[in-house]
C-alpha cells in the first residue's frame, strides 16, 4: 500500500486514522465570522465557524465583561489548523463593542480538539450562551438589547412583501395597566414578534392592534415600533408612516426613537398617493473593520536517550549507550491581513472579506503564502435573494471543504429558500482536476420550533463522480432545548458517510447537559480516495483517469468503499452551578475505528478495529476568586484503550489587571503506560500574555517548557530505551484592529 505526501492534505489514511480522534490538521482557522442580528427583544451574536463544532459550557467573570466558551471541534473533511484568531463586532446603541478570541483550552493535550472563545465586551451586559441554528454556530445572546440593533443593521433585514389592507393604525389608550394587563400584553407581543421574525406580518399586525387597544403597559412601545415595522414589511408605506408618527408622539426620546426617526424619513407623508411619493431616500451605513498582524514562533528541543541491554551479573540492566540531540524545531514569521467592508441600506447589504497568511519559514528557507478567504457577498433585501462569489470556506449543503467558486440564495417564501453552489476546491489534490455543483432548501419554520435543510451534490474529479450525496440537516429548538441532527449519504457509491446528532439541555439556570453522538466515514468516502490505496506493484498514478486506463470505474468505486472505515463517537457532559463563584463540570466519551478488512487487489493485509478509546475528565472552574475578572479551571482526566491507560492534570488560569493586561499561565501533567511496558511522563508550563498597547494596537506572547521521559517497550533483551526531553516553544507579535 502507497501513501502520497501532498502539498495541502485532504485525507488521511487509514493506519493513522487513530490520530485523527485527537488533532486535526491543516491550513484554515476555526473561528470564520461574526453576525448580529435582533431576535425578539433580544441581539443575537451569530459566532461561525468554518467546520462542526460541540457547545460545551461557558464561565463569565463578576465584571459581566469577560466571557469563555468551551467548545469542542468535531471531526469534518474540511482540514483545519489550530492556531489562534480574533473577530470584532464594532457594536451600536446599547450594544456593546465585543472581541471574540479563539484558542486552544490550556486543560487539554497541546494536539486536542477542545478548544474555546475568550470574549470581551467593551461594556458589562447581561450575556449568554447557547448551541447556533446549526453544527457550524456558537450564539451569545445579549438579553433586552433586540430593538438595540443599529437603526441601519435593522432597516437593512427589512423585506418588502405585498399584503392585504389593514385598519388604520391604533393609538394606545391612557388608562393605568394592571398586572393582568401586563401579562395579557406581553404574550400578545411575543405572539406578533414570532409571526413577524417568520415573515407573517399579517398575522403580527392582528396581535399588535389587539395589544394596542389595551391600557398602556411595559409592551406598548415595543408594539407601536413593530407596527410599523410590520406595514413596511408588508409594502404598506403611508400606514407604516402613520404607525411611526404615533411612536414619535408617545416616545420622542431614546435610542429607538432615533431609529424610528431615520426610518419615517424615508417614507411618504400621511395623506399623500403612495405612487406618486418620491423615491425613499436611502439610509446607509458604510464599515470597514479587520486586522493586521505578525507573529514569529520559535523553537527549540534537546533530547538525551540511553539505551540498555541486559547485564550478565543478576540480569540488571546496564547503560550500552548515550546521545544528545539538540535541535531548533521551530523559526517562523507569519503576517496575516483580515480585512472586511461592508454596505448597508433599506435594499441591499454588501460585504467584501479578505483574509490572508504569508508565512516565512527560516529552518525550510521558504515563503508560502496562503489566501484563505477572498470573496464578494451581495444580498437584495428586496428581493430576498444573495449571491457570494470567490474563496470561501463551506456553510453546509453538503460542500465539504473551502472552496473557489460561486452560492446564491433566494427566499421564495416567509419560510422557504432555495440554494445553488457551484465550485472547485481550492486545495490540489495531487494532479487531479475537481469540481462540484449542488441545490439545496432551506426551512427555517416548519414548526415554531423545527428547521432544517435538505441537499443534492455532485463531486467531479477528472472528469467521473467523485462523489453524489443526498443529505439532510435537521434543528429543533424549543426553550431549553436544542438539538441538531445531519443525515449525508452517496447514491453512486452506496454508502451512509455521516450520522449524527449533537444537543443541549438547560434543566435550570445552574444545571445543563450536552450530548453527542455520531458515526461517519473516515475519511468521507469519494472515488479520489483511491489515488492513495494503489498496487504498490504498478506505476503510482496521479489522476483518477491514469487508474482508469487499468482499473475498470466499478472495481475501483468497490475498493474505496472497501477501504474506508467508519468512525464512532458518543460523548455525554454537563455543567453546574455551585455557588456564583463556583462551576463543576464532567464529560465521558467512547470512540473507536472499525475493522477494515482485506483488500486483495491492492495488496492490503486489513487493520483492526481500534477498540473502545474512552476518556473522563471532571472541571472545577472559579470565577472571580480574587478579582472582577478572574478564571480559574482545574482539570482531571482519564484516557484508556487496550493498548494503554493515561492519566491528565492541568490548571488554566486567566486574569486581567487592569484594562491593559490579560494574562494566562496554565500548569500540565499527563501521564500514561502501554500494555508493552512502555511509559511516558509530561510535564507542560505556560504563560500567555497579551497586552493592550493602544485603543488598536496589542502585544502577545506566549512561552511553553515542557519535560518529558519516555520509556520504550520492554524487549525481549530487556528493558526499553529511556529517552528525556526538554522543549521550548514560544511566539511573540503584535496585532493593529481597525
Amino acid at each position: 500500500m502507497t501513501f502520497f505526501n501532498l502539498k495541502s492534505p485532504f485525507w488521511v489514511p487509514i493506519a493513522a486514522s487513530v490520530c485523527t480522534l485527537f488533532t486535526v490538521v491543516a491550513h484554515a482557522q476555526v473561528m470564520d465570522e461574526l453576525e448580529l442580528r435582533q431576535q425578539g427583544k433580544d441581539a443575537v451574536v451569530d459566532i461561525r465557524f468554518v467546520t462542526p463544532v460541540q457547545y460545551l459550557r461557558s464561565t463569565t467573570a463578576r465584571s459581566g465583561d469577560l466571557v469563555q466558551v468551551f467548545y469542542r471541534v468535531l471531526p469534518h473533511r474540511q482540514t483545519i489548523t489550530l492556531e489562534a484568531s480574533e473577530r470584532r463586532l464594532a457594536g451600536g446603541g446599547e450594544i456593546p463593542s465585543l472581541s471574540v478570541r479563539d484558542i486552544s483550552a490550556a486543560d487539554a493535550l497541546p494536539t486536542s480538539v477542545n478548544r474555546k472563545l475568550a470574549i470581551r465586551l467593551g461594556a458589562s451586559g447581561k450575556l449568554r450562551v447557547r448551541s447556533g441554528r446549526n453544527s457550524r454556530s456558537i450564539e451569545l445572546v445579549l438579553t433586552g438589547l433586540g430593538s438595540s440593533v443599529p437603526a441601519a443593521l435593522a432597516a437593512a433585514a427589512l423585506k418588502f412583501r405585498p399584503v392585504k389592507p389593514q385598519a388604520d393604525a391604533a393609538v394606545a389608550p391612557t388608562n393605568p395597566a394592571t398586572a393582568d394587563i401586563e401579562t395579557q400584553a406581553a404574550v400578545l407581543l411575543a405572539t406578533a414578534q414570532s409571526a413577524y421574525d417568520g415573515g407573517n406580518y399579517d398575522g403580527a399586525i392582528t396581535s399588535l392592534n389587539q395589544l394596542l387597544n389595551l391600557p398602556p403597559n411595559q409592551s406598548s412601545r415595543r408594539a407601536q415600533e413593530l407596527a410599523g415595522l410590520a406595514r413596511l414589511n408588508a409594502g404598506d408605506k403611508a400606514r407604516a408612516a402613520n404607525e411611526f408618527e404615533v411612536f414619535l408622539k408617545l416616545y420622542p426620546q431614546g435610542a429607538d426613537s432615533d431609529r424610528v426617526r431615520q426610518l419615517l424619513a424615508t417614507l411618504p407623508t400621511i395623506g399623500s398617493p403612495i405612487q406618486e411619493a418620491a423615491k425613499p431616500a436611502v439610509v446607509a451605513t458604510k464599515t470597514t473593520t479587520g486586522s493586521v498582524s505578525t507573529f514569529y514562533y520559535g523553537g527549540k528541543s534537546d533530547t538525551r536517550t540511553q539505551e540498555f541491554i541486559d547485564s550478565p551479573l543478576g540480569g540488571l540492566p546496564i547503560l550500552q549507550s548515550e546521545t544528545f540531540l539538540p535541535s531548533t524545531d521551530q523559526k517562523q514569521l507569519q503576517t496575516s491581513v483580515d480585512l472586511n467592508w461592508r454596505y448597508r441600506d433599506t435594499e441591499k447589504d454588501m460585504r467584501f472579506v479578505v483574509r490572508d497568511v504569508h508565512t516565512r519559514d527560516y529552518l525550510k528557507s521558504t515563503d508560502i503564502n496562503r489566501l484563505k478567504t477572498l470573496y464578494v457577498d451581495y444580498r437584495s433585501l428586496a428581493l430576498g435573494g444573495n449571491v457570494r462569489v470567490g474563496r470561501q470556506s463551506p456553510s453546509g449543503g453538503g460542500v465539504t471543504s473551502r472552496f473557489d467558486g460561486v452560492q446564491a440564495g433566494y427566499a421564495f417564501a416567509p419560510k422557504w429558500k432555495v440554494n445553488a453552489v457551484v465550485g472547485q476546491p481550492s486545495d490540489d489534490l495531487l494532479n487531479t482536476k475537481r469540481a462540484f455543483y449542488g441545490v439545496s432548501v432551506d426551512a427555517e419554520a416548519l414548526t415554531k420550533s423545527l428547521s432544517g435543510s435538505v441537499y443534492a451534490i455532485e463531486n467531479r474529479i477528472d472528469g467521473v463522480t467523485d462523489r453524489r450525496g443526498l443529505g439532510t440537516e435537521i434543528r429543533y429548538f424549543s426553550g431549553p432545548v436544542s438539538v441538531s441532527g445531519q443525515f449525508d449519504y452517496d447514491t453512486v457509491l452506496r454508502i451512509m458517510n455521516i450520522a449524527a446528532v449533537q444537543g443541549n439541555w438547560q434543566f435550570t439556570e445552574a444545571t445543563a447537559m450536552n450530548a453527542l453522538l455520531d458515526r461517519r466515514t473516515t475519511p468521507i468516502v469519494s472515488l479520489g480516495n483511491a489515488l492513495f490505496f494503489q498496487d504498490p506493484t504498478l506505476s503510482q498514478a496521479q489522476r483518477i483517469d491514469e487508474l482508469l486506463g487499468v482499473t475498470p470505474l466499478k472495481q475501483l468505486q468497490d475498493q474505496v468503499v472497501a477501504i474506508t472505515a467508519y468512525q464512532n463517537q458518543f460523548r455525554i457532559g454537563g455543567t453546574h452551578t455551585l455557588s456564583p463563584n463556583w462551576q463543576t463540570g464532567a464529560d465521558f466519551s467512547l470512540t473507536s475505528i472499525d475493522e477494515v478488512k482485506p483488500v486483495a487487489s491492492l495488496n492490503f493485509a486489513g487493520q483492526a478495529s481500534t477498540g473502545n478509546l474512552w476518556g473522563a475528565s471532571s472541571q472545577l472552574i472559579g470565577t472571580n476568586l480574587y478579582s472582577a475578572r478572574d478564571t480559574h479551571v482545574f482539570n482531571v482526566s482519564f484516557l484508556g484503550a487496550p493498548t494503554y491507560h493515561g492519566t491528565l492534570l492541568s490548571y488554566n488560569n486567566l486574569s486581567s489587571v487592569g484594562d491593559k493586561w490579560q494574562l494566562e499561565p496554565s500548569l500540565k501533567y499527563y501521564t500514561q503506560s502501554g500494555a508493552d511496558g512502555s511509559a511516558n511522563d509530561i510535564w507542560t508550563a505556560g504563560l500567555r500574555v497579551m497586552f493592550r498597547l493602544l485603543n488598536k494596537v496589542s502585544l502577545e506572547s506566549e512561552l511553553t517548557y515542557e519535560r518529558s521521559e519516555t520509556v520504550g517497550a520492554t524487549t525481549v533483551t530487556g528493558p526499553g530505551a529511556i529517552s528525556t526531553a526538554e522543549r521550548i516553544n514560544y511566539y511573540l507579535g503584535a496585532r493593529y484592529d481597525f
